[in-house]
């Protein structure tokens, strides 16, 4: 009996998966350039040995993609400087200084507050914080045009733009050229991904904060309670997504359009949720580290994401996207025009065979 309810799940499983691959959108990819083949190796030896070889010209896409990153910037930095329980009291319009954590000590012995009270001060310069940091991802959108550009021509193994270099003669990739090419062709849809998964992004987050706001305030109610449980649902579902869509508005630029990509994005998360996750930690698991509060640290860790962070992260996300292109939507693709090819070539035989016309018999007189 054991085996036989292991084989009906098994069965819905994989009926589940099927119904789940027939509902993709299917289109060939944008490639300027045939396709090169597979890489020896596998995935992760194509990740560090295109890191290794474009070293330099990743470092000034880098660069560049941090120009659109300087509103986010400015937020740490800020943070950084005056920290967040200062800025807490500016915001209440306590003055610069830190107040005393003191009240009702003797009587006119003691004016300021409590401790509870100054964590909730601090608890909406979070919330400004996250607010401002999901307008500035809609805005790093605008650079992660350019940056995934460059990305996804150095992972299908196309060729750039180039310049003799007057040293040595040999020609080097202008990736600065490349980079602003990428940011003119994608920036619409990119922006629109970024922007949206900024608004959910930091409206997740917020609720979270009101849970917090109210354990701190004396204990949570059941509204702030399901605000913990929304929060949390919406970040686990949108980062996905969101990391699996970003690189299809180069890969499959107008080939598909944003609802089909879009679909795609969500059909892939639900396929491979744990794949995905894993590649989310590897992407953007450094950035946890800014919330060591130690100013050393945050400072070392900081300049380390400046000069190779964008990179990382959107390095990842385009090898494995290209990689579940690879391995899904394009063997679909493929699957797709043999059949249609199978069903043009019957129509034809069809088409090419006379009917047989009767044989007539003339009677002899």
């Amino acid at each position: 009996m054991a085996i036989q309810q292991n084989n009906k799940k098994e069965t819905k499983t994989s009926q589940f998966k099927l119904k789940l691959l027939s509902s993709f959108s299917v289109a060939p990819e944008a490639r300027q350039e045939e396709k090169k083949g597979g890489y020896p190796g596998g995935r992760f030896k194509r990740f560090f040995d295109t890191y290794k070889a474009n070293t330099s010209g990743l470092m000034t896409a880098n660069a560049l993609t941090l120009i659109f990153a300087l509103p986010i910037l400015a937020v740490i930095v800020v943070i950084s400087v005056f920290g967040a329980e200062r800025l807490g009291y500016m915001l209440a319009g306590l003055g610069e200084d830190i107040p005393y954590l003191m009240s009702d000590i003797g009587i006119g012995l003691s004016s300021g507050i409590t401790i509870n009270e100054a964590r909730l001060y601090m608890l909406d310069v979070y919330r400004f914080v996250f607010l401002a940091a999901g307008l500035g991802i809609g805005i790093l959108g605008f650079g992660a045009a350019g940056h995934i550009y460059i990305d996804t021509k150095l992972i299908w193994g196309e060729s750039f733009v180039t310049k003799k270099d007057k040293k040595t003669g040999m020609d080097v990739p202008r990736i600065a050229t490349e980079f602003f090419r990428g940011v003119k062709k994608y920036w619409k849809e990119m922006v629109i991904v970024f922007l949206g998964y900024g608004i959910f992004f930091a409206g997740g987050v917020n609720l979270i904060l009101e849970f917090v706001d109210g354990v701190w305030s004396g204990g949570a109610n059941v509204g702030q309670w399901f605000a913990l449980f929304i929060g949390a649902i919406i970040l686990l579902i949108t980062t996905p997504i969101f990391f699996n869509l970003a690189p299809q508005v180069v890969s499959y630029h107008k080939t598909l359009n944003l609802s089909q990509k879009l679909k795609n994005a969500v059909l892939y998360t639900i396929l491979f949720p744990i794949p995905t996750y894993i590649m989310i930690i590897f992407a953007f698991g450094a950035y946890a580290l800014l919330a060591i509060n130690t100013p050393i640290v945050t400072i070392l860790i900081g300049m380390l994401l400046i000069a190779l962070g964008m990179t990382f992260t959107f390095l990842i996300m385009t090898n494995y996207a290209d990689h579940n292109s690879e391995n899904v939507l394009q063997t679909l693709y493929e699957n797709l025009k043999t059949e249609q090819s199978r069903k043009e070539r019957k129509e034809k035989k069809k088409k090419d065979v006379k009917p047989t016309q009767p044989v007539k018999y003339k009677k002899k007189k």
